[in-house]
């Protein structure tokens, strides 16, 4: 049995001009039972208007050599029974033909038949059975039993049977065209002609494509008038064939390169993340190019040469993403980037600094999610605390405001100047650019965080690394604390007691944890979706709210496969 190897083309250029031709060629593994009757089998044959056109291109352009499909047709029929060959062979053009390998379309037929076989032994089965019961629509257990299986079975079959008459039967086609070409006698540009289903013209197209084969793809378009006033009497054929004309117009469509999608990553830090360079690779972008050091100013500049070079159809698969640790740079960039672009030159663009906006996303989903779960009652209607006042911090402490909490935000830092008066301002920076309302606070004492813990309800650790915020002496001593969220993945943990995994567990009575890699493994899901959806839509700005919404749709769409296994077995009756 012949083996099949696709490889590409060395030292030879191919040029396929793929021509679809008026009908799919009959083809199956297993002979159909609802296969087309004989009163369309006429129908299955070039027309004059296809040949009449192949004719005439022969002449244009002098191909090396043409294919067609062999479908369920012998060779004989092929070279003798067939209007094609005939006209290759007049024009003096060697003609082939091009499908799956016999010995291996009969070995994919025998595993098929055994399970055809199966499935029509079901099937007579459940035909009997139901004979015998007569009017009565109900199933017994047993028949319930037959017809799942049956389902299953047709299911296989119908798989296998659409992957072996496209993406096996495809790859067979395009081998045995590339192989044709490889043993034609030229080094230079090698032109095909190849005949196709109209059901598979995207299918080898694009195989063709991916081995560096240049690819015209070609339908013709035929109209039928008839030049008499009056409709002629379609008794009298002889006066509706003097009446016809048929006008043959060729639809040419050029080699289909796909634009790439392109992620610009914008970062103003010295070194441009690698975490999100992957995780932009990861939901589908071809390509990403990340730029350091980068202000406004450069941004500028890089966003408008980018969209000007891609058009408008590229403009829809690039991505500007705004990353760097300063959070002020970064709405900074976003808006003169988006005042930068106008229609239809608008890109999308993600801004996530740090990975803070997507961080706080998923903290302040996560929590809100789990204070509804465990029947707490609502987190809008909570007073919370965050500790810590740096990206993700600021961002929690927005997304909490704007849900309707009452906020506090905490600077920690015991080596500031100050303190009193930097939270004041820090407090109201925030109000006047995000458009909310909370407290700024100075808590770098045990006793000022418990000044601050004893009144709140919810608490959000999103300090500095590796630094301990609250121990468990101060967590034992609140009252009305239900939930605590810590940020912070790195020994110690902002929380003495908390775990990374813990996701609503007790840590103290009344006190529920939610740990950093519980928060980290939604913070990944919701940035790597958002990024999904900015490659699908190609349009927008995406930021903090959209990062929350899009988390909380994550939690309950969240459906554990294993939670939903089951396994069922045909009861033992005795």
């Amino acid at each position: 049995m012949e083996a099949l190897k696709v490889k590409p083309l060395k030292n030879k250029k191919l040029v396929v001009l793929m021509v679809e031709k008026e009908y799919n060629e009959p083809f199956w593994l297993i002979e159909p039972t609802n296969k087309p009757g004989s009163e369309l089998s006429t129908l299955h044959k070039p027309s004059i208007a296809l040949t009449s056109f192949l004719e005439k291109l022969i002449q244009k352009i002098k191909p090396d050599f043409a294919t067609e499909e062999l479908g369920m047709r012998s060779l004989e029929e092929f070279n003798e029974n067939n209007d094609l060959s005939k006209l290759f062979k007049r024009n003096n053009i060697s003609f082939y033909p091009v499908d799956i390998d016999e010995n291996a379309r009969s070995y994919i037929a025998q595993l098929l038949d055994e399970k055809k076989q199966l499935r029509d032994q079901i099937i007579q089965a459940l035909e009997e059975r139901l004979k015998k019961k007569g009017k009565s629509k109900e199933f017994s257990i047993e028949e319930e039993y037959l017809i799942a299986y049956g389902q299953y079975l047709q299911s296989e079959l119908e798989k296998q049977e659409k992957e072996t008459n496209f993406s096996v039967r495809e790859s067979w086609i395009v081998m045995k065209i590339l192989d044709t070409a490889r043993n034609t006698n030229s080094n230079g540009e090698i032109t095909c002609i190849h005949i196709s289903s109209p059901e598979h013209v995207k299918g080898v197209t694009k195989l063709l494509e991916k081995l560096n084969v240049t690819v015209e793809r070609i339908s013709v378009s035929k109209e039928v008038t008839l030049s008499l006033q009056e409709t002629p009497n379609l008794k009298s054929i002889d006066s509706l064939l003097q009446a016809m004309q048929i006008k043959v117009k060729p639809i040419i469509k050029k080699e289909s390169i796909e634009l790439p999608y392109l992620l610009f990553f914008l970062d103003s830090d010295q070194i441009a993340s690698p975490f999100d360079v992957c995780m932009a690779y990861d939901a589908g972008y071809n390509a990403v190019i990340p730029y350091e050091n980068v202000n406004s100013k450069d941004a500028k500049k890089i966003v408008e040469d980018a969209v000007f070079s891609r058009g408008p159809k590229g403009v829809k698969r690039t991505t500007f993403f705004i990353g760097g640790k300063d959070i002020a740079q970064a709405e900074e960039t976003a808006k003169v980037i988006t005042k930068a672009m106008f229609p239809p030159f608008n890109a999308s663009v993600v801004i996530d600094p740090a990975g803070a906006y997507t961080t706080a996303a998923a903290a302040v989903a996560k929590v809100q999610n789990a204070i509804s779960s465990n029947n707490l009652g609502s987190l809008s209607d909570k007073t919370c605390a965050v500790f810590g006042t740096g990206s993700v911090g600021r961002i929690i402490a927005v997304l909490l405001t704007k849900l309707g909490c009452d906020v506090t935000i905490a600077s920690l830092n015991p080596n500031r100047e100050n303190g009193d008066e930097y939270a004041a301002e820090l407090a109201e920076q925030i109000n006047t650019q995000y458009g909310v309302h909370l407290q700024g606070f100075f808590a770098p004492t045990p006793e000022k965080k418990f000044g601050l813990l004893k009144k709140a309800e919810v608490i959000f650790c999103a300090g500095t690394r590796g630094v301990q915020v609250l121990d468990k002496e101060i967590l034992q001593k609140v009252k009305l604390l239900k939930v605590l969220a810590d940020i912070n993945a790195i020994p110690p943990l902002g929380v003495e007691g908390i775990k990374p995994d813990d996701d609503m567990r007790e840590i103290e009575q009344g006190i529920y944890a939610v740990g950093a890699l519980a928060i980290g493994r939604l913070k990944h899901e919701v940035e790597l979706e958002m990024l999904k959806e900015v490659r699908r839509t190609g349009k927008g700005t995406y930021s903090y709210t959209f990062a929350l919404e899009l988390a909380r749709k994550l939690l309950q769409k969240t459906i554990s496969s294993g939670a939903l296994k089951l396994t069922l077995r045909y009861p033992n009756i005795k």
